[in-house]
């Protein structure tokens, strides 16, 4: 099992390298030969592989073709073969996204930002950013497994229209454990704040209200299901527990992102949608906030 990446950087350098061997003496072929690139090893010793995104062509928001260096994937590597941190990205189509997320879990790589890098583009485009330690062979593995995922998925097809279901909304509030609040465009919004984090900014605490809530909404749909979308507030190590409670319950990953910068603690915001059932979404919905709830309140 790989664990999640923990070690600072001079720790790991000064662990992980033995004292007779520069970085740049190491060897990654073996990793290379996994992630099926050659690679290079830059002067500072980090291994980097680079896949330049080709297919399909990609176009920015005035329909210019972006060059592929300038949508890659990589992977990054540090330390030594046997104990490495790495980093990367990857750049994806919107229905690559979530069989992406769900190889790099199974080998127990976290997933950090889920983001665009451009404003608009044709097709639609997304970048995902990823980091572990462990062995590089391993990690090197999981994304080739996560890489490959890469033009299998087809783009996801609108269901036939249907006729709209009608919740009952106090139902999925009990279950959920959990007031909502009846929207006038008639969605259900259930919320979960979070005052026990003791969010602090600049030396003062921040209100709730300020966006330190998880919140979900839920919206009959023509398509004949419930829809729902939503943003799950977290601090860095409930990330990835998170992630993989949606993914059990087949709901998508749309966005990883920060809200805000220089918080006390950090703060990171899981952006998620699906559609369903009602109530099988709201006992999703509590299989994944549960956790999140019971968190102890800050001294």
């Amino acid at each position: 099992m790989l664990r999640t990446c923990t070690l600072s950087w001079s720790l790991l350098l000064a662990s992980a390298v033995p004292a007779q061997q520069t970085p740049a003496q190491q060897d990654w072929t073996a990793v290379g030969t996994v992630l099926g690139k050659t690679g290079t090893v830059l002067p500072d010793g980090t291994f980097r592989i680079d896949v330049p995104r080709t297919d399909p062509p990609l176009h920015n928001e005035f329909g210019f073709l972006v060059p592929p260096s300038m949508v890659l994937s990589y992977a990054a590597f540090v330390g030594t073969p046997e104990k490495a941190v790495v980093f990367g990205d990857t750049c994806m189509l919107p229905e690559e996204v979530n069989p992406v997320i769900d190889a790099l879990r199974q080998g127990s790589l976290e997933v950090v930002a889920i983001h665009n890098h451009m404003l608009g583009g044709t097709p639609g485009f997304v970048f995902l950013h990823f980091q572990g330690s462990g062995g590089a062979i391993a990690m090197a593995g999981a994304i080739r497994a996560a890489w490959d995922q890469m033009g299998r998925t087809p783009a996801a097809k609108a269901p036939p229209a249907g006729t709209p279901p009608k919740p009952d909304w106090k139902a999925v509030s009990e279950l959920m454990g959990l007031p909502g609040t009846l929207q006038p465009d008639g969605m259900y919004k259930v919320s979960l704040p979070r005052p026990w984090l003791g969010t602090r900014f600049e030396g003062k605490d921040l209100p709730v209200g300020i966006g330190l809530s998880c919140w979900v909404g839920f919206s009959p749909c023509e398509c004949g299901q419930t829809m729902i979308m939503g943003d799950t507030i977290v601090l860095r190590g409930e990330l990835q527990q998170v992630i993989d409670g949606y993914r059990k319950h087949g709901i998508r990953i749309v966005a990883i992102h920060n809200h805000m910068a220089g918080t006390t603690p950090e703060l990171l915001f899981c952006h998620f949608a699906a559609e369903g059932v009602a109530m099988e979404l709201a006992q999703a919905m509590k299989d994944v906030w549960s956790p999140l709830a019971a968190v102890k309140p800050a001294k």
